[in-house]
């Protein structure tokens, strides 16, 4: 009889590519996968550690599993990922129930030390050069979209950022690699990939025979059967003409670039040590928005950052209405351990913090929503990723402003991603789309959130682009 595991992921997308890296390994080793944490032989925590409140997450879902484990004397109970590999000797002394931790450069050792576990605990955190020899199994999430790496690790060393101390220095994964792994995902019925890494646009800087990020965004532009390349992270340092000009060039790249501002004071982004200036980061914006018309960008921003003052703050703003993000990702600075603004003099205080959180949180919502109304009458191209699954006690059309939305039934309504990554909640007649379906949508509606529409007959599109 086989045994089972489950995997539950915290944090990003590249946490998600590990954990289906992982469960390619357990597979390969005569393990399947399941959902249900009661029947299973092993279960492992895929861990972030960009925030605070991800870790303690951890530590309560350890507390809970360790009853699980008092029921089951037999079920393995690892922790891996990013805080895995910074805090693996905190763990093993504060859980003496976890059998396996291993960091995220470990993965690939995951069959021997499974095979350890049978003996005793096993902990590996050891930083290792990543194998690019071979593509490691992978079993990838249902759905339209596959994840894609085609880096590991970072050499920026911003001061606020773990990420170099829990996934090492950057390696560009080798671009025939790269190559091999999108075919065998299009050959498993993927329509979109998202290329993954702490800082995408530097792949092949170190690696000598690869090309650039833009020469590699042009490669995969080729890739038959593929019909949709989008990417994350980009770092504003190493965005210009090479990359914004393949997003120009490329019909298959979206047009959506998300770009981390962090601040918008030169004074806190050279204690952050990010290597731009606001000037200079605005700069690149006007670039992509002269080449890419119509393309939307997001970005992350910290407020609170260890002596940002009220004025650095107010650049932060001025920044955020020059720039009329489309989203964003806001965070309110949390010291990381080991991380140079873990010690910092000038620690803002979490009444400031919180102040300057609804600041910015209101100003986006009405960009948000300014620019989103904006699309009202377009037609967008959706990507079908299922059907729309309504909160309790909404109405079908979705709220704010739904006009005629209000009046369509649930089982008609499906959801997807434009181009721009906006959501999109649409009305659909006929047999339901497939998953990976592309339909063509008209936007009635534009809401802080998302849009809302009905899908055009593919007739109708046909027509309209003929005259």
């Amino acid at each position: 009889m086989s045994k089972r595991f489950t995997i539950i992921t915290y944090g990003c997308q590249m946490n998600r590519y590990d954990s289906e890296t992982i469960t390619g390994y357990l597979t390969a080793e005569g393990y399947e996968p399941g959902d249900d944490p009661e029947g299973a032989d092993l279960i492992l925590l895929n861990t972030c550690s960009i925030r605070d409140r991800a870790e303690q997450k951890v530590f309560s879902q350890l507390g809970r599993l360790r009853k699980l484990k008092k029921k089951n004397p037999n079920l393995k109970i690892g922790v891996c990922g990013c805080f895995a590999t910074r805090e693996g000797e905190r763990i093993a002394k504060r859980n003496g129930d976890v059998d396996l931790i291993f960091g995220t450069q470990n993965i690939s050792k995951l069959p021997e030390m499974l095979r350890g576990i049978e003996a005793g605990r096993v902990c590996d955190t050891e930083t290792v050069e990543p194998d690019f020899s071979e593509l490691a199994p992978i079993r990838r999430s249902c759905g339209p979209s596959a994840y894609v790496s085609i880096a590991r690790g970072c050499d920026n060393f911003c001061s606020f950022c773990v990420v170099p101390y829990t996934r090492g220095p950057e390696w560009s994964k080798p671009s025939a690699l790269i190559v091999e792994e999108i075919e065998a995902a299009v050959r498993e019925g993927f329509r979109e990939i998202h290329l993954l890494g702490q800082n995408v646009n530097s792949y092949g800087k170190k690696t000598e025979g690869e090309p650039t990020f833009g020469g590699l965004l042009r490669r995969l532009d080729e890739a038959q059967g593929l019909e949709r390349i989008r990417f994350m992270t980009s770092n504003p340092q190493d965005c210009g003409e090479d990359m914004i000009g393949a997003m120009a060039e490329c019909k298959k790249v979206c047009e959506h670039l998300h770009l981390p501002v962090q601040s918008g004071s030169d004074e806190v982004l050279r204690r952050m040590e990010r290597g731009y200036t606001a000037e200079e980061y605005l700069a690149k914006m006007a670039l992509y928005r002269e080449r890419v018309p119509g393309g939307a960008i997001t970005s992350d921003i910290i407020v609170g950052f260890p002596g940002e003052t009220d004025a650095d703050f107010e650049d932060t703003l001025r920044v955020l209405k020059e720039s009329r993000y489309d989203n964003i990702y806001l965070f309110k600075y949390s010291p990381r351990p080991g991380t140079p603004a873990d010690g910092m003099a000038g620690q803002v205080a979490d009444e400031a913090k919180d102040e300057r959180f609804r600041a910015v949180q209101q100003l986006q919502r009405e960009i948000s929503e300014e620019l989103h109304r904006g699309l009202e009458g377009s037609v967008v191209e959706v990507m079908v990723e299922g059907p729309l699954r309504e909160k309790a006690g909404n109405s079908p059309g979705g709220g704010e402003s739904g006009g005629g939305l209000l009046q369509i039934s649930a089982p008609r309504r499906y959801m997807g991603r434009s181009r721009a990554n906006h959501r999109v909640h649409f009305h659909f007649e006929g047999p339901p789309p497939q998953i990976g379906e592309m339909v063509e949508v008209e936007v009635l509606r534009g809401s802080v959130s998302n849009l809302g529409g009905v899908a055009l007959p593919q007739g109708a599109v046909l027509e309209e682009r003929a005259t």
